[in-house]
């Protein structure tokens, strides 16, 4: 049910637009990269976990989608909010980079190939296990930015900042993975992604279970 109260809020009739410019960006922003930087592949593959992240912290917190959510959610459908949350991520997150690989292919470009695919999939595995960890702790609604192409700026400016300061834990746990990834160079395999993932999954739907039995 979650998944797709989730899907149809965040490909809203109102907000549309600035979707489609934000999917055609992310896709062109992806691409550009990995033609232009071949030979700094750890960029492409940390922009690919700081994206995972914003749009996992964006779909859980969003004020938009929390005022949705707490209408629907209860100790008996906790799981299938947090899984369908990871699920829509997980799927959204694969879509944008398979349209990279499509689009790269057509420059011939080889860097991501299939096992960079399977890369992707084992960073953003980890990293939205870690997302999974740091919203039991850090889960407070943030308001979004307004539609449309006619903008407050200051009102941008000051959303654009509370989203930040959101940020700032992911950010950390992000860069402290992007060490142990790209400079100590732990390569870990998929099963052991998947395991962690899993795990972490398992952990939050404990917690909101737990939360939601106290405020009965």
């Amino acid at each position: 049910m979650f998944f797709f109260e989730t899907s149809k809020l965040f490909f809203d009739k109102n907000s549309r637009k600035d979707l489609w410019g934000l999917i055609v960006g992310l896709v062109v922003l992806f691409t550009f990269a990995n033609i232009m930087m071949p030979d700094w592949p750890f960029m492409f593959f940390s922009a690919a976990m700081m994206f995972s992240s914003a749009l996992y912290r964006f779909v859980m917190v969003n004020d938009d989608f929390v005022k949705n959510d707490m209408k629907k959610l209860t100790k008996n459908n906790v799981t299938d909010f947090v899984i369908s949350k990871n699920i829509f991520v997980v799927l959204f997150s694969i879509s944008i980079f398979i349209g990279v690989i499509l689009i790269s292919s057509l420059f011939e470009n080889e860097l991501l190939s299939t096992d960079s695919l399977v890369k992707i999939l084992i960073y953003t595995f980890i990293i939205l296990g870690s997302e999974n960890i740091i919203y039991i702790f850090h889960n407070k609604p943030v308001e979004g930015y307004a539609s449309g192409f006619k903008r407050d700026e200051m009102n941008d400016i000051q959303v654009g900042f509370k989203n930040f300061k959101d940020q700032i834990p992911s950010l950390m746990v992000t860069f402290f993975f992007i060490i142990l990834f790209f400079v100590i160079g732990f390569n870990p395999n998929v099963y052991l992604s998947i395991y962690y993932y899993v795990i972490c999954i398992i952990t939050l739907i404990y917690f909101k279970k737990l939360k939601l039995k106290k405020k009965e």
